[in-house]
């Protein structure tokens, strides 16, 4: 029993260290390319900077906890809200310092490169240093998010065993990743209805620009940017590594790995629930997105994302005794921030 129990603890800090380390990537990418676009918009005199970030707060999931804390925001508070308020647990600087400790509780079971990336960024985002970075020059500060969770899969990838912690660790980036561009992809459908046709392929285009996809969609589809071309590419593509379907396809046969179930059966509920979803997202295509209206897709497609988290904890990391205290039958967290931030102040207690 305390072995097994060891195990799943040692998955689940790897888990989310990975998945926490890639949330922080993405929220930079995100601000950093929506900062730009409100800088074009207000010397172009359109639109408020409210109104801007309203679909970006929406889609991240983060506007209900912004209102609450910003009930009159000024200037700059949604991206400070989203990079340096330690008071939104899914900030930038809020996941580097769970990824840190997530870290710190499997020092033997990483690098020491990795530990010192992961330090490094943490310094700075937490530092009167990076907030006057930010300050002066937020692109720069972003750019060095970016580029240090970019070193730091660099560095997993060329340093630690291909074991189980690897997988885990995988599994996180991946679920991560495929959430995050559903939710870039969301942004813009929100507020597709009120959209100004002369700067839409702008917007279009800062979101391929925040999925680093924008090099990729001119090879396959050339400049035109249409929203059809984008959802082929950033949900349906098998091949670009931040698309919705190659996350899932990579997770998919990890997950068989850990099992060592042959490719195409199932052993166990998460990897029955990874194949369906993995099918469905392989024998559609944006037809379908666009008839039944690209939010409405998106926001099945996150709960069923979600889900293939939850049922991955059930299986691999919660003891069955613990499952139903966790998540009570009939119950399901939209997201696993709060089970997470339960079992990290647990551990403070211990």
């Amino acid at each position: 029993m305390e072995g097994t129990m060891m195990l799943s603890r040692v998955a689940d800090h790897l888990y989310w260290m990975s998945r926490q380390m890639e949330r922080a990537e993405n929220l930079a990418r995100l601000v950093r390319v929506s900062e730009e676009m409100l800088l074009d918009d207000a010397t172009l005199g359109r639109g408020s900077a409210q109104e801007y970030w309203t679909p970006v707060l929406t889609a991240t999931a983060m506007e209900a906890s912004f209102r609450t804390l910003y009930p009159h925001p000024v200037q700059g508070a949604a991206a400070r809200y989203l990079t340096l308020d330690q008071r939104n647990p899914d900030s930038i600087v809020s996941c580097i310092c769970q990824a840190r400790e997530n870290a710190r509780s499997v020092r033997d079971k990483i690098s020491d490169e990795m530990w010192s990336e992961l330090n490094a960024l943490y310094m700075l985002v937490s530092s009167a240093e990076g907030a006057d970075l930010l300050a002066r020059s937020p692109q720069s500060f972003y750019d060095k998010v970016i580029t240090s969770s970019m070193l730091f899969d660099g560095i997993t990838e060329a340093t630690l065993t291909r074991d189980e912690g690897w997988n885990f660790l995988q599994l996180g980036r991946l679920l991560e990743r495929a959430d995050m561009t559903s939710r870039f992809l969301d942004i813009r459908s929100q507020s597709m209805a009120e959209a100004d046709a002369a700067v839409e392929p702008l917007q279009w285009g800062a979101i391929l620009r925040a999925c680093s996809a924008h090099a990729c969609y001119r090879r396959q589809f050339g400049g035109e940017i249409t929203i059809e071309r984008i959802v082929d590419l950033l949900l349906f593509s098998n091949e670009f590594p931040r698309s919705v379907r190659h996350c899932l396809r990579r997770a998919d046969e990890i997950l068989h790995d850990i099992s060592g179930t042959p490719t195409g059966r199932y052993s166990n509920p998460c990897e029955k629930i990874t194949g369906a979803l993995l099918a469905r997202l392989s024998f559609a295509g944006p037809p379908e997105v666009m008839a039944r209206g690209l939010h409405a897709y998106i926001d099945d497609l996150q709960k069923q994302l979600n889900t293939a988290g939850q049922t991955i904890f059930e299986t691999y990391v919660l003891l069955p005794g613990e499952v139903s205290r966790h998540f009570p039958r009939g119950s399901r967290p939209d997201t696993f921030s709060d089970w997470q931030r339960e079992q990290q102040q647990q551990q403070q207690q211990q």
